[in-house]
């Protein structure tokens, strides 16, 4: 097959250069899988970014030791757990959003920083949407495709409301509804973790 040359900005082809030689891979090899991996997401229609967020994603994950199972699997399992112990169940979610709270406060200086990784992986996330709306020192934030039971859904405003609180959000109401809406309003307890809308 014949090999084709590539523009690239220096920077990028050098970093590449140190990477490849300390993973034992030559720079046609990684340029093929690079271009290979990107051609099919552009074939299923998807843009270039994607691959930029898959990438992001991939850190999230591994860096949460987060393992993929389906949403049935999961809307089960809540299900029987909430049914044995409710406030067992309570207490393992808020557990949960200690967890994730903490590993985006490492990643995120700010609710900004983190809406901005939102933004990056959103396509790949189960949550459709995240709608915020600030007024009067008083933040609300609107967040869809949480779950689809009640009980999938109180898990998962319990999960958000920790990840608020790892970030200063001061949470004085949380509502879940039945088919993954979630609700929390509050106030930051620091002017420099205000949202810039």
């Amino acid at each position: 097959m014949p090999r084709v040359n590539i523009a690239a900005d220096a920077e990028l082809i050098e970093e590449l250069e140190q990477e490849a030689k300390k993973r034992g891979y030559t720079i046609y090899a990684l340029t093929n899988i690079a271009i290979k991996s990107l051609l099919k997401l552009l074939k299923e229609g998807e843009d270039a970014s994607v691959l930029e967020n898959i990438v992001e994603y991939h850190r999230l994950s591994s860096s949460l030791d987060l393992v993929p199972v389906t949403s049935w699997y999961l809307e089960n399992i809540t299900r029987l757990a909430y049914e044995k112990d409710p406030k067992e169940y309570e207490k393992v979610c808020e557990g949960v959003g200690e967890q994730i709270g903490s590993y985006l406060k490492s990643k995120a200086n700010d609710i900004n920083d983190l809406m901005e990784i939102y933004n990056n992986i959103k396509t790949l996330m189960p949550i459709r949407d995240v709608q915020i709306k600030d007024s009067n020192g008083m933040v609300e934030f609107r967040i869809y495709g949480t779950g689809f039971s009640a009980i999938s859904t109180l898990c998962a405003a319990r999960i958000f409301s920790k990840i608020g609180e790892s970030f200063g959000l001061e949470i004085k109401k949380v509502d879940a509804l039945a088919g993954g809406i979630v609700t929390l309003i509050g106030k930051f307890s620091s002017p420099s973790s205000k949202l810039i809308t």
